[in-house]
């Protein structure tokens, strides 16, 4: 097999809280024709629209976890698509409780709009939806000449949840292999041995980075979060050097100044010496 070029999109590199920078988490990797998408978060609909993708042929996309910032224009998307010219179903992929998430959305919120485009207006066919396959850590699907490996990570799981609630959390980190090219998603991980498994000498690894080391010595709240729930600067790092990733792009950052991103950059080639970019939304690599 010959080398397939692949790129990388990141449309939406900011986190859950409102930013005019930044977009809520979504990703999308280009190679051979193809584009695999990596969470749908607030603003993705419009960034694709900007970047000028095709909508319609976007897809499979692969959800790392169920929090608002990275689904929540997962009905929008669904929707906007088949509009758009989208005729067979998105493949979906996703942790357990993906299936019931699209169930509700299609059978109980957004039933009355499909109602009135195909009932109606029948302009765009019928309703062509999505179809779920939900994964659990270590789980692989395939495609056409691309192969994806997931694995249950680190994202908030050592906070005092119920056990309850701890059942059904489960976050994931992907894996691409494409002719010879590896890609890695950390999805909202901190630093741990499933993570450093995905990302093995990834030729672009993505990694949350959420704020600089600074940010959190000043409040116990930040050092909780920074410990449990996202990766920071102190981590990020680490991670890629452990895993000999080729090439590092850091994403979901909070609200920040200038001078805290250019802290992050520092905190993190302290720990890595491989390339290290902070990306924007509508940015791009290629590798």
């Amino acid at each position: 097999m010959t080398d397939r070029r692949m790129k990388l999109h990141t449309l939406g590199t900011g986190g859950p809280r409102l930013d005019a920078e930044r977009s809520s988490s979504c990703h999308i990797l280009e190679t051979g024709g193809q584009y695999l998408i990596f969470d749908i978060g607030r603003g993705a609909i419009q960034r694709i629209a900007q970047k000028g993708l095709p909508i319609a042929r976007l897809g499979p996309l692969g959800i790392s976890h169920h929090q608002v910032d990275h689904i929540g224009e997962f009905a929008n998307y669904l929707i906007t698509s088949w509009i758009e010219g989208r005729r067979a179903p998105l493949c979906v992929y996703g942790p357990p409780g993906t299936a019931a998430i699209v169930d509700i959305l299609m059978a109980s919120v957004y039933d009355r709009d499909i109602a009135f485009r195909t009932q109606g207006e029948k302009a765009f066919g019928p309703f062509v939806g999505a179809q779920v396959i939900e994964l659990r850590g270590g789980e692989v699907v395939e495609g056409d000449g691309w192969r994806v490996r997931c694995a249950e990570v680190e994202h908030g799981h050592k906070l005092p949840f119920s056990n309850v609630f701890r059942r059904g959390w489960i976050c994931h980190a992907y894996r691409v292999e494409c002719e010879g090219k590896v890609f890695s998603y950390s999805g909202d991980a901190v630093i741990c041995d499933a993570l450093a498994g995905i990302a093995e000498n990834a030729d672009l690894h993505l990694q949350c980075c959420y704020m600089p080391r600074s940010a959190f010595t000043r409040s116990t709240h930040l050092q909780d979060v920074s410990r449990y729930t996202l990766a920071c600067s102190d981590t990020a790092g680490k991670i890629a050097a452990r895993a000999a990733v080729k090439q590092l792009v850091l994403t979901h950052f909070k609200r920040l100044s200038v001078e805290e991103l250019l802290e992050i950059e520092r905190d993190v080639r302290a720990d890595f010496s491989g390339p290290v970019h902070l990306s924007r939304d509508l940015s791009e690599y290629d590798f």
